[in-house]
């Protein structure tokens, strides 16, 4: 496996906070070997119907939880100002997720996929793929209303996989030593979830995607984009 000497940037962008679940030990892994890691919701998650109180009081729970969350896993949250279930893939909203990555310079980037099913399939779910996407190109370019250089080095831009199973596109990841600190996570985002039981929806896929590995725990990528000297997530 091949490691720069410096530590990498590793950009997170999802549409709510709590839609990282799935990726929570990838990301300690990273940050545990001195990465810089960064995750970028495009939402305050406003809208969670599970939660009480007005959209700005539930903003504002929402930004306790995260505040918690980046020390567990030591990583840097950004909530943008897109409305929640609000997500489209337009040029303004591209650009200002390009201007975050031209500041943050990524080599890594994770993100959603393109997916269809209820719960991935939400509209600010697939809306965010693409935003990213268009963010990444943009952010090559100058940005008269940005202060920030293009970003126009190689990036690597992988997607969780939907359900368990293997395809020449996964790539696993050992999160088992990160169990204890996935967990810790759950408890504070539990309130949001509601009846979802989005707890044992992960630990079990992270379960079955240990067996393909030979591990307690794992998670899945898709690699869509890479660099030219290639990183697995580690």
């Amino acid at each position: 496996m091949k490691i720069e000497e410096r530590p990498l940037n590793v950009v997170a962008v999802f549409a709510h906070p709590d839609d990282e679940a799935g990726i929570l030990g990838t990301l300690t892994n990273h940050s545990e070997r001195g990465d810089n890691v960064y995750v970028v919701m495009l939402t305050h998650g406003e809208n969670a119907s599970s939660l009480k109180g007005t959209p700005e009081e539930i903003a504002k729970t929402r930004e306790g939880h995260v505040s918690k969350i980046e020390k567990i896993i030591d990583g840097k949250y950004i909530l943008m100002d897109i409305p929640d279930s609000g997500v489209t893939p337009s040029i303004e909203n591209a650009k200002k997720l390009a201007t975050i990555f031209k500041k943050l310079k990524p080599d890594i980037v994770i993100t959603w996929g393109e997916y269809k099913t209820l719960g991935l399939g939400h509209p600010d779910h697939r809306y965010t793929h693409t935003i990213t996407l268009d963010a990444l190109s943009y952010a090559r370019y100058k940005n008269n209303d940005d202060e920030y250089p293009p970003h126009r080095e190689p990036v690597s831009l992988y997607t969780p996989i939907e359900g368990s199973g293997t395809s020449d596109a996964s790539i696993y990841i050992d999160v088992s030593k990160q169990f204890d600190k996935i967990m810790q996570c759950f408890d504070v985002y539990e309130e949001a979830y509601g009846q979802w039981p989005v707890r044992k929806y992960v630990v079990s896929e992270m379960s079955v995607n240990g067996m393909f590995l030979g591990v307690e725990y794992a998670e899945v990528f898709k690699k869509v984009l890479w660099r030219k000297a290639c990183f697995y997530l580690d």
